[in-house]
Formats: C-alpha cells, sequence, structure tokens
C-alpha cells in the first residue's frame, strides 16, 4: 500500500521539478479569463450615483488588448484599443467616456471634442486580446446607459485680440492681449496656454485673470497675456503660436478651440548712456557757471543695448528750450507727438526743484541715425539694437533757478514705464549776473 500513496507525491514533486526548469507551462488555457463588467447599468452624469462600471479581466500571456462599446448600428466606440498588456489581472472603471477626438462646427465656432459621453442606450461591451502570433480572443456582454451627462462644454466665441502681437514696451500693439470666451456650463477644469510652433509638446500656460464668475463656473471669462516683458522677464521667441483653450466637465466631456497669435520683434528693451557720462558745455570740476540770458548746454550718447528696436520721438537733438518751458509746453505749440506716449524713451534733463519731472526731454538720436517706420498710419522712429544716437540740446537761463536749486543731471526715460538710468552725471550750475 505505502508505494501506491507515494506515486501521486512522487508526481507532484517531478511536475514541479518541471516548472522550475522552464520545461512546464502554467499559462496554457484561454488568452482571456475572469472577464467582468458591472454594474451593467450605470448613469454616467458625475452625480455620485453609478456614474461608472468596473472592468476587471485577467491575461494569462502578453497581448494587445482593446475595449470598446457598439451601438445598436454597429457603430464601434473605442475605451482602449490595442493597448500592450503583460500577464496579469487588470481593472479600470469606465464612466461612458470616448476618447475619439472629432472636430465639429458650432454656433460659437470650430470646437475639437476630444473625449466625451456616449449617448444613452443598450450596449454591447467587448474585450479583445490579440497575441504576437495573430491567436484573438474576444469576451462581451451587455451594458445600459442613462441618464447620462452628454452636452460638451463649449468656450463660445474664443476670441484673441490682437493677434499680432509685440511685446517689446515700445507703446504700440504691446499693451497685452486679451482672450476670452463665453463658458456655456460649469465644469471641473479649464486652461489656456500657447503651443511653440518649433515644439509642440512645450506649452506656456496662461493665468486667468479677475472675472466676476470663478475660473470653472459658467459665463464670460477673460484672461490677458502680456508676454512676461512687465515682469522683466523674456518673452517667447518671434512665430506664430497657437493658444489653445480646453475645458472638461465633471462628467468628462473634454473639449479644445484653437486660435492664433503672431509675436514679432517681442524683447526686454534696454539702453544705456555710453560711459554714463554727460558733456556738460564749460563744465569744470563738476559745477558749470551760466550767466543769466545764457544756455547750458550738453551732449550725450544713447546706445541700444537690448535686442529690440527702441522707439523714440522729439524734441530732437539740437532743441533749446528757455529755463520756463518743458516738453508739454512745446508740444502745446504744434507738436502733438511730443507730449509723453507710452513706450516711448527719451533723453531728459532734471533739476532738484522742478516742478516736472525731467521738464528737458529729447529724442535718442538724430533721425539719420534712426530707423522710420509707419505703423497705423503713423510715423514712428526707432533706435535699432546694437545702435547709438547722440544727443545735444541747450536750456536757455532766461530766469534764475527757485531758491534751493543745486544739482542737475541728466536720464534716460522710458515713459509710462520707468526711468532706465537716473541721476546721470550731476554737476552744480551756478547762475549769476549776465
Amino acid at each position: 500500500m505505502r508505494p501506491f500513496l507515494l506515486r501521486p507525491l512522487r508526481l507532484t514533486f517531478f511536475l514541479l521539478l518541471l516548472a522550475g526548469c522552464g520545461r512546464l507551462d502554467l499559462s496554457y488555457g484561454p488568452l482571456l479569463r475572469n472577464v467582468t463588467v458591472a454594474p451593467e447599468i450605470i448613469s454616467p452624469n458625475a452625480d455620485g450615483d453609478t456614474d461608472a462600471t468596473a472592468i476587471h479581466y485577467s491575461l494569462r500571456r502578453s497581448a494587445d488588448v482593446s475595449i470598446y462599446f457598439e451601438n445598436a448600428a454597429g457603430e464601434r466606440f473605442y475605451f482602449r484599443q490595442e493597448r500592450r498588456r503583460s500577464p496579469g489581472d487588470y481593472d479600470v472603471l469606465w464612466g461612458g467616456v470616448v476618447d475619439e477626438p472629432q472636430v465639429v462646427e458650432t454656433v460659437g465656432g470650430r470646437v475639437e471634442i476630444l473625449s466625451r459621453v456616449l449617448a444613452d442606450g443598450v450596449y454591447r461591451w467587448v474585450i479583445e486580446a490579440v497575441e504576437e502570433n495573430g491567436s484573438r480572443q474576444t469576451v462581451g456582454g451587455q451594458i445600459t446607459l442613462q441618464n447620462g451627462d452628454t452636452q460638451v462644454p463649449e468656450l463660445h466665441n474664443f476670441a484673441v485680440v490682437p493677434q499680432i502681437f509685440r511685446p517689446n514696451q515700445d507703446g504700440l500693439r504691446d499693451d497685452w492681449v486679451s482672450i476670452s470666451y463665453y463658458l456655456t456650463k460649469d465644469v471641473d477644469a479649464v486652461q489656456v496656454f500657447l503651443i511653440a510652433p518649433d515644439n509642440p509638446d512645450f506649452k506656456y500656460h496662461i493665468a486667468e485673470g479677475p472675472n466676476v464668475v470663478k475660473p470653472e463656473k459658467k459665463g464670460y471669462h477673460e484672461y490677458r497675456y502680456e508676454g512676461g516683458v512687465d515682469l522683466n522677464a523674456e518673452p517667447p521667441p518671434d512665430g506664430t503660436y497657437q493658444i489653445v483653450g480646453e475645458a472638461r466637465d465633471r462628467a468628462g466631456n473634454r473639449v479644445r478651440v484653437v486660435s492664433e497669435l503672431t509675436i514679432e520683434e517681442g524683447g526686454k528693451p534696454r539702453a544705456d548712456v555710453a560711459q554714463g557720462e554727460i558733456d556738460w558745455s564749460a563744465e569744470m570740476n563738476r559745477v558749470v557757471s551760466v550767466p543769466l540770458g545764457e544756455k547750458l548746454c550738453f551732449s550725450a550718447v544713447v546706445v541700444n543695448e537690448g535686442t529690440v528696436p527702441i522707439r523714440t520721438t522729439g524734441p530732437w537733438p539740437g532743441q533749446e528750450y528757455r529755463f520756463s518751458e518743458n516738453y508739454n509746453t512745446l508740444a502745446g505749440q504744434g507738436h502733438t507727438e511730443w507730449f509723453q506716449q507710452a513706450g516711448v524713451w527719451r533723453f531728459g534733463i532734471n533739476f532738484d526743484t522742478t516742478g516736472v519731472d525731467f521738464p528737458y526731454r529729447f529724442a535718442i538720436g538724430s533721425q539719420d541715425e534712426l530707423e522710420k517706420r509707419v505703423i497705423d498710419g503713423v510715423e514712428q522712429w526707432y533706435l535699432l539694437p546694437g545702435k547709438a544716437g547722440r544727443v545735444s540740446g541747450c536750456i536757455v537761463m532766461d530766469e534764475r533757478p527757485p531758491v534751493g536749486t543745486n544739482f542737475w543731471w541728466g536720464g534716460l526715460i522710458h515713459e509710462f514705464v520707468g526711468v532706465a538710468n537716473n541721476y546721470i552725471d550731476r554737476i552744480s550750475v551756478d547762475v549769476g549776473m549776465p
């Protein structure tokens, strides 16, 4: 009796030994097993009640796995398509959403639907596995969708204004870009970003401005894109970018809208007064003596040290001011372009008791040293990168400065932005008897 009882033990040991040596294929059998999809009725509307079904399956061997659903008309909708899977157990939740991008025309414009909840109805679900040798196995069943949220969110009237942007702080087409839309329903997430023309995987995300409604809520939304220059950063390189808006609701409907933005001559403007020096006429030991009725004259050189052109305007080098005048009074005499302009660079002369900051202002070069451009029908003058402009002028001391005036100096002014260089080459000016 003992030898007979030992035979099963010896056989089991022999089989285990073969398996350990790799001679016994324990994965033999059906490729797919333990396939379940439950529950069989779902309502994919993000209300927290039966929004999804649990899909479970096991693979005995490596295979490409697809999971799809077919409606009564035989249309097929893929949830997973030919995904490579290793042997093992798999679980995934499906909330009625399929990722099959399609472009549709709506009242608000062209919209790309990235994912959507399938329409209510009865569907046949199929899990299909295909091995490398072509062997195929499918398992199927039935699932019902009801009360689903199939309304895709829309970024209605997605607008980018202007579509040509010059983020270089010259005051022309460079304030900011307005990106706006009307969100047609509450969503779970929304984002707006730039896609670089030479690197589609790199995104420049844009933050939404302060709006009446919260970012994910239905209503009007606006973003302001400034290119980063106002934060003292370099803007993205010149080129034509895609401006993309994406929204996804809680049920899984996800859409994308696209517009374009061209960035040209973008960059942080930078300029300086050469050597930080002003050539004051008749200056000796930091003092200039000027008889009453005579002129305080100077000259300096401004260099564009940045990568973008710098816009300027008159008065032109060589301009004379009376002490009682300033750039506003000259502008009021028929040169309206000499009033302050956002983005314009000018060289200025200042003194410590003036009531007007840098009252005597000059273009940062002569017209022969600058490039003329016509923008929106108006002549504009630019000092190009790497170029220098000579500034000169005089102030006629037709009256004495106020008591307490001690110092005079120069400055490089970027109007409505800041004084790029201040207190350049300070001197004392003594206005004496004529």
